[in-house]
């Protein structure tokens, strides 16, 4: 197939759907498919060149997200260059700019459409004082949407939301994990040592996006009361957003930022803490706790969104119940308290992880794109 695709994210940005989009793509490219994707332009490194598949637009940094680049796309250009490529199908995977323009130039060509829903953005609304946009927010996404063969979602709990809101041509298109690049066998004493934390020492790491959303104030309040209790714990925060200038502030013992990682270095992270902690409710799947789990490092996280897709309570995760006050911060301690929990959790952490491949779910997906290719030839007909 020929599968054309427009997201606001992309290599070599980092983020959930960044890297799930890349993933997707390499394995797509693998299976024989050809490829063109539409994005913002990101900052490559020094040599660094950009991947062969990508047609770039300008863009500028977005305010809520200073990761994110958000597009400006030319969109009489888009179009040519979307036409000469000739895609069986287009997959708008994010929702605004540079969605907009691949859904404008989708149906000026006439190529059926798939589109996928990432993030519940009516929780970060919430977040970002900005509520007020919502209702006006969800007219939008219902219109951008209607356009879709399919709306794909990671988790049912996110399918149930969008149906709650009058979407109702959805599916899921599920996460894996793979179980080799996040592996136990990545832990390093000397990862520990460089941030001054000793073999007998516990090591709390948090990966993803520094940011409100993430709860990263329920996790520091959480650190506030455990830390004392803890002389030998460590908190360590590996990634990037708008919150590192409030955690510096704050100085609370014990807590490292270690900035963004990828590959082999993002792996070391992961394997050489003892406790993961994701202390979000906006998760719409949750890739960061399933690579913790793939790592064999037991997690805490709260019982809401998408963790329900493979997180069970007390077998490979402990979960905090959103509506409780403080509930969090008593299963962070109820794990940094017992050895044995955190052993058991670990190992059934790992195993969960190595039941979710990506080969199945990328199955799915190509399954999805032929239906909705072969419904947009059907319509083409009549």
């Amino acid at each position: 197939m020929r599968i054309a695709m427009f997201s606001e994210v992309y290599w070599p940005m980092i983020s959930g759907v960044s890297t799930t989009l890349t993933r997707t793509a390499d394995a797509l490219i693998r299976r024989g498919h050809q490829l063109r994707v539409y994005s913002a332009a990101y900052p490559l490194g020094d040599g660094m060149a950009d991947r062969p598949e990508v047609h770039r637009s300008p863009g500028r940094t977005f305010f809520l997200s200073p990761e994110v680049q958000w597009a400006a796309p030319d969109q009489a250009e888009i179009t040519a260059d979307l036409a000469r490529f000739r895609p069986d199908l287009v997959h708008l995977a994010t929702e605004f700019a540079m969605g907009y323009a691949g859904l404008r130039a989708a149906r000026a060509i006439e190529a059926p459409i798939i589109a996928s829903a990432h993030t519940d953005y009516e929780r970060y609304a919430g977040r970002y004082g900005m509520r007020w946009a919502v209702g006006a927010g969800w007219l939008y996404l219902r219109w951008f949407y209607r356009h879709a063969h399919r709306v794909l979602t990671p988790s049912a709990s996110f399918e149930r939301h969008l149906r709650n809101r009058g979407i109702e041509h959805t599916g899921i298109w599920t996460r894996g994990v793979d179980a080799d690049q996040f592996s136990p066998s990545f832990r390093s004493a000397r990862y520990r040592q460089e941030l001054g934390i000793g073999p007998d020492d516990l090591l709390v790491g948090y990966v993803g996006r520094i940011a409100p959303e993430k709860g990263v104030e329920r996790l520091l309040d959480a650190w506030k009361s455990l830390a004392p209790r803890y002389p030998r714990a460590h908190l360590v925060f590996t990634g990037q957003g708008l919150m590192e200038p409030e955690i510096r502030r704050r100085a609370l013992p014990r807590v490292h930022l270690t900035g963004m990682k990828r590959g082999i270095e993002l792996a070391t992270a992961y394997a050489s803490a003892d406790v993961f902690a994701m202390p979000s409710v906006t998760e719409t799947f949750g890739n960061v706790t399933l690579e913790a789990m793939s790592a064999g490092v037991a997690p805490v996280a709260m019982a809401a969104g998408g963790i329900g897709e493979f997180g069970i309570d007390g077998v490979n995760v402990l979960l905090a119940d959103p509506d409780q006050d403080g509930a969090f911060r008593d299963a962070l301690d109820r794990l940094l308290g017992n050895p044995a929990l955190r052993r058991d959790l670990a190992r059934g952490a790992r195993t969960t992880a190595l039941g979710r491949s990506w080969g199945p779910i990328y199955d799915r997906l190509v399954a999805s794109y032929a239906d909705a290719a072969a419904a947009g030839r059907s319509a083409r007909a009549a």
